[in-house]
């Protein structure tokens, strides 16, 4: 079997390997979808997750709350829109602020998608801890190291030094 050079350039390529990772993965879940019958795109999972879990929110809420942006919320809004599954409406206090909430369509899709749900949550767990390894809390590190100093930055640091 060939050696993934991906080894060879380690920490070089981290970047691209976590997003040969996600790839994976969202194939997986596209797969996983299909194996439940679920008509929703796993693309759209953790918007219709935060409605579902915490109610109509805003997109600029939505935005911060799943670290998107607005052009990508509002993506979904008119795709989900599309299906069915949401509904966008005026927000009392500001009219120019758009709210998004679950149709009825929607909610039941959402609870339709539960018994999934529980069974990715499971899958994924194992995933992060075979091996005895912490996946998932290593990644919330590094996500924490890069707010508190990004690669960019801590790349010039290393290029103004030279």
């Amino acid at each position: 079997m060939q050696q993934d050079f991906l080894d060879d350039l380690a920490e070089l390529a981290l970047g691209s390997r976590l997003k040969r990772l996600s790839e994976r993965m969202l194939a997986d879940a596209a797969a996983v979808y299909k194996a439940y019958g679920v008509e929703a795109q796993p693309r759209w999972f953790t918007l219709l997750a935060l409605i579902y879990r915490q109610g109509p929110t805003s997109v600029v809420d939505a935005a911060n709350a799943l670290g998107l942006s607005q052009p990508a919320i509002s993506q979904f809004c008119r795709q989900l829109t599309a299906q069915g599954y949401i509904a966008l409406t005026s927000c009392e206090q500001d009219s120019r602020r758009k709210v998004i909430g679950l149709t009825e369509e929607g909610l039941a899709q959402v609870e339709y998608m539960q018994p999934m749900w529980r069974d990715v949550d499971a899958a994924a767990k194992s995933l992060c801890t075979d091996f005895e390894n912490n996946f998932y809390q290593a990644l919330q590190t590094l996500e924490q190291a890069m707010q508190k100093q990004s690669l960019y930055q801590r790349v010039m640091e290393r290029k103004d030094a030279n």
